[in-house]
């Protein structure tokens, strides 16, 4: 066997979130069993191509994340919304064990092209995962141009789209879901236009979808029978090899004589079930790769001699070094798989009529033999793969790295990974009991008012908090109250507050997000802006404003400036301050003409918001003190406004209006004779 390994260059887990050349993260789904910041942050950054410290900025969500009730509750991951499990529904299975993400894409200049990827992994959405764990996954991506095209074959792909889909819309029925739309008054939230765009991309694929999917879940059926299925769909063949891997193996049934507990074990009940249904040979070779540090139940000698005498091998589960390198640290075996597939007569190192399972369901009753169910079995995902490239056992000449099966999965057929018996196993530590289980508390966040000049946090409207709620300040003492679903606020506006209230188990807790009057939650301050940041900030629309550059002011020279000030120009006298507000408006009618519709809601928000950021800057506070008028009045006029919201006649001419009085009033020049008189010129 040759051992030099071309280097495949997979990504990592969090490599996978990476935005394509050309787009952004525009909104995605995830479910999965546990998730920690330190990976939600990493991924969120490659999705959005925004650091923390942007998406806290923005104070919008990019991603919502499903996770199992046990999970303890992620909740500053700026962009990312940790959704809880509702406490009035019942849990339709005994763990949320499924991995999946369905993410979408949007372009950075082109606002009807978009991507949608799949993600089924075998891992979790940890740390834990990228550094330390042998795990699989599975990646699948759809542009928009390729279901324009007639020509292109993307039934199947757009199939496993759609069943994914039907997965999480399922799936988020039973969490609270209110802070995806959590928006200030009757506006819709950044987030819930995006939700809607991208339901709108999942649509398209759902109306290209033809045949069976890859993609299955156990919500109506084991997974072992679904896979099953799928192999009797793709045409009945027999195997003479099957792998299988898991990253945990339960005891056998209790009861019983020994042999037969040994019969019980769920890696022999899968071999029975392929040799029944005609996908595997009377005799095949048959590897079970394991974990040597913790493969619970295989690690007792009775259990090691009687798959031995039923010709069931034992094997190590390698650190593949062509994916980690030949230096690299051993990795712990976590992903679930099955691999079965004939060799060639020639030299025998082709598999031919192969098939792989990888999925979230490790080889136990619970992830692989029964249906997902509030006592018995786990909601579990994976895919059934019928690779369409040859694949080969070993590495050879002239055999691409990527088509080698040892390289592909955390498999080797060397002598030193022979287990001969059990002296070298060892059952691992017992399964650690979760805390929890966590629910959604009864108000999802707070609105922030400091409109009378005092801080209060407010229940929003149509969220009915219970008499017992109450808000903690910083010290852990209950906030005033200053009328019912009111609480005085004693500081600064804060991202999170912890509020309590009285559950069926006694006194609750839960950390929520604070609104501010722009829309955003769990927001970190905005700095002031002079106009040149206002325009330069503007111009980048629809990207998320830039925090660099900004000096300890907020005063920051944002380029480009605005019209007829050069780069290095610093009028004085009255009439600067006058062309620089003229040449701010010049700019924002150029800007906002040419925004599309389905952006203008996003475009009004983000107007309020940077001109806001810009009320005490030298220009206004002259227009304001000094003038006495209201330089904003030309935005009002037709010419300054895309056709679609020309007037208030349009929802969307409302919407801009709306956005241009509360500007007015933070200018202080809502009552302010107009600049310009009743038109611009």
């Amino acid at each position: 066997m040759n051992k030099k390994r071309d280097k495949l260059h997979a990504p990592s887990l969090a490599g996978h979130f990476d935005a394509p050349d050309g787009y952004t993260g525009h909104f995605g789904w995830l479910c999965g069993y546990s998730a920690d910041a330190l990976f939600l942050d990493e991924a969120a950054t490659r999705f959005t191509r925004l650091v923390a410290s942007q998406r806290a900025c923005t104070g919008r969500i990019f991603l919502a994340m499903m996770l199992d009730p046990g999970n303890p509750v992620i909740h500053d991951v700026p962009g990312v919304a940790h959704l809880l499990f509702d406490p009035g529904r019942t849990r339709p299975f005994r763990l949320l064990h499924a991995k999946v993400a369905l993410l979408g894409f949007r372009h950075q200049t082109e606002v009807g092209r978009w991507r949608l990827r799949l993600l089924v992994s075998t891992g979790n959405w940890t740390c834990q995962t990228v550094e330390e764990s042998l795990d699989l996954i599975w990646r699948l991506d759809i542009a928009q141009e390729e279901l324009a095209d007639a020509g292109t074959s993307l039934e199947s792909g757009c199939a496993d789209v759609k069943a994914a889909w039907g997965l999480l819309t399922w799936l988020r029925d039973f969490f609270d879901t209110r802070v995806l739309n959590a928006a200030v008054g009757d506006h819709v939230s950044v987030s819930a236009e995006a939700m809607q765009d991208m339901l709108g991309w999942l649509q398209a694929c759902a109306d290209r979808a033809e045949g069976p999917s890859r993609f299955f879940d156990s919500r109506s059926a084991s997974l072992l029978a679904q896979i099953l299925q799928k192999l009797e769909e793709h045409g009945t063949k027999k195997r003479s090899y099957i792998a299988l891997g898991s990253g945990f193996f339960e005891s056998p049934e209790k009861g019983g004589k020994k042999g037969k507990a040994v019969e019980d074990l769920v890696p022999l009940r899968i071999v029975r079930s392929l040799q029944q249904r005609g996908m595997l040979t009377g005799s095949p070779e048959v590897d079970i790769f394991v974990e040597p540090c913790a493969c619970q139940a295989l690690a007792d000698a009775s259990v090691v001699r009687s798959l031995q005498e039923r010709d069931v091998v034992l094997r190590r589960a390698v650190t593949p070094a062509a994916v980690f390198g030949e230096s690299a640290i051993p990795r712990t075996l976590h992903a679930k798989f099955i691999f079965s597939a004939n060799s060639g007569r020639k030299d025998g190192n082709r598999c031919l009529s192969s098939w792989l399972y990888l999925g979230s369901g490790n080889l136990t009753q619970a992830g692989f033999l029964r249906k997902g169910s509030t006592q018995g079995g786990n909601l579990e995902a994976g895919v059934v793969l019928f690779p369409q490239e040859d694949l080969y056992w070993w590495q050879k000449k002239d055999i691409p790295s990527h088509q080698v099966v040892s390289h592909l999965l955390p498999v080797q057929w060397e002598d030193e990974g022979l287990i001969a018996d059990a002296g070298s196993l060892q059952p691992g530590p017992d399964k650690q009991a979760r805390p929890g289980p966590f629910f959604a508390p009864p108000v999802a966040w707070l609105f922030w008012d400091d409109a009378n000049g005092w801080g209060q946090l407010r229940v929003p409207d149509g969220q009915d908090s219970p008499a017992t709620l109450c808000v903690l300040d910083a010290a852990g003492s209950p906030c005033p109250v200053m009328s019912p679903g009111v609480y005085a606020w004693p500081a600064a506006r804060p991202r999170f507050v912890r509020i309590r209230w009285d559950g069926d188990d006694g006194p609750q807790e839960a950390d929520i997000p604070v609104m501010d009057g722009y829309g955003r939650l769990a927001a970190t301050d905005l700095p002031a802006l002079d106009l040149n940041g206002v325009c330069g900030q503007l111009m980048d629309f629809p990207m998320p404003p830039e925090l660099e550059g900004e000096d300890a002011d907020g005063e920051g020279d944002v380029s480009p400036p605005v019209s007829g000030q050069s780069s290095g120009e610093r009028g004085t006298g009255p009439e600067y301050p006058i062309r620089q507000m003229m040449g701010l408006l010049e700019n924002i009618a150029a800007r906002q003409t040419g925004i599309d519709a389905r952006d203008w809601s996003h475009w009004c928000t983000r107007l309020e918001q940077i001109l806001g950021q810009a009320r005490d800057c030298t220009v206004v506070v002259y227009f304001r003190d000094k003038l006495a008028l209201n330089p904003l009045h030309p935005l009002y006029e037709a010419c300054f406004r895309p056709s679609f919201a020309e007037d208030a006649s349009s929802p969307y001419g409302r919407r801009y209006e709306e956005a241009l009085r509360r500007i007015e009033v933070l200018w202080k020049v809502a009552g302010s004779p107009p600049l310009g008189g009743s038109s611009w010129e």
